[in-house]
């Protein structure tokens, strides 16, 4: 058997830690502090779990095939058509289809660096050449670069939007210009994993560049203000003429029976929805005035983290935390090793993180 040569460094995507994993790696006996992979911090909303509970006599049997009635929903909620929507097991698949349907050999992406691992990660599995354009001094996309590498063999760009892991974002002037900018045959892929955690209202979604006509993708996911990471479930909205192929490649059942009844759920809950954000936001503002007046710089974040710069001490810092029982994530594979991104907690976690790294940072 001969492994593609392409395929033999491939590096596998590093996840944080799970609480299991903490405990047993560290003897932790007390209460985790899960601050490393940006998940909702109040957990499931209460009408996704009494649904699940009435679904799970049924999981033998294979769910309704083109899930009909959680397109419906999330086109009522964008206001676009029901065939604009493509389900996939988290937004990570609709990413993959993607290079099912549009990349050929020579074909050319281009990314910023750093941003969401995965886009480089499919970019190795199919072969992709890969175009990195560090962000600028801000930290933001660097449209201008971006758009002089672009070449006649230039497919796809993807823009995470926040970014992960600097949580900043781009104003409609820059996008305005960006976009006018771009060459008919591009497909711009705007990823809003953290779309509902922006706070500034001039900031543009990019629903509206879909119905300005431009051909971009939008990725959303149900993992982060939903509370379903564990469930897997994501979605992207395009133009028709896309997302027809998009469904076609798709997997049959890709998404399983309850991740589709608990999405449908979990945007019924409004209440939950709004309860998350309300946290979100105040955390974000707590901890970056908190950490600031411990003498850490604090990068403006528009997403449900922050990223921290604290120097030479960023491993040693995040070593200590995890003995604490707080888990946070480095980001030296993000291209930050003198940075840690934490993801903003529940108001008593936020708390215990801030009073922790007082007394560390004291020491």
């Amino acid at each position: 058997m001969k492994i593609s040569s392409h395929l033999k460094h491939l590096i596998p995507y590093p996840p944080g830690k799970t609480i299991e994993e903490i405990k047993k790696e560290f003897n932790i006996p007390g209460k985790i502090y899960k601050l490393n992979s940006n998940e909702n911090p109040l957990g499931p909303s209460p009408k996704v779990l009494e649904v699940l509970e009435s679904y799970l006599l049924q999981i033998h049997l294979y769910p309704e095939s083109s899930y009909q009635e959680l397109k419906k929903a999330l086109a009522e909620k964008w206001n676009v058509l029901p065939d604009q929507i493509v389900l996939g097991n988290g937004s990570n698949e609709v990413i993959e289809l993607l290079f099912k349907t549009l990349i050929n050999p020579r074909d050319e992406i281009i990314i910023s660096k750093p941003s969401f691992l995965m886009y480089e990660k499919f970019a190795k599995i199919y072969n992709t050449k890969i175009k990195l354009v560090p962000l600028n001094h801000q930290l933001k996309h660097d449209l201008n670069k971006i758009v002089k590498v672009i070449t006649k063999n230039t497919k796809i760009i993807f823009l995470d939007h926040p970014n992960n892991p600097t949580g900043s974002v781009l104003n409609e002037k820059e996008w305005e210009i960006f976009l006018n900018s771009l060459p008919s045959h591009i497909l711009l892929v705007i990823d809003e994993a953290y779309g509902e955690f922006v706070e500034d209202a001039s900031i543009p979604s990019g629903i509206e560049f879909l119905k300005a006509g431009y051909k971009v993708l939008i990725l959303r996911t149900f993992s982060k203000a939903y509370g379903l990471a564990g469930l897997r479930l994501g979605y992207g909205i395009t133009f028709l003429e896309l997302s027809k192929v998009l469904d076609s490649v798709r997997q049959p059942f890709n998404i399983n029976l309850l991740a589709y009844k608990a999405g449908l759920a979990a945007l019924q809950d409004k209440e939950y929805i709004n309860k998350t954000i309300k946290i979100v936001k105040e955390g974000r503002k707590y901890l970056t005035q908190n950490l600031t007046n411990l003498g850490l710089k604090v990068y403006p974040s528009q997403a449900n983290f922050i990223m921290v710069e604290f120097g030479e001490k960023a491993e040693e810092t995040f070593k200590k935390l995890t003995t604490q029982g707080i888990l946070v994530r480095p980001l030296k594979a993000y291209g930050f090793p003198t940075a840690l991104r934490i993801s903003i907690g529940l108001p008593e976690e936020n708390e215990f993180l801030v009073k922790t790294l007082k007394n560390l940072l004291q020491k």
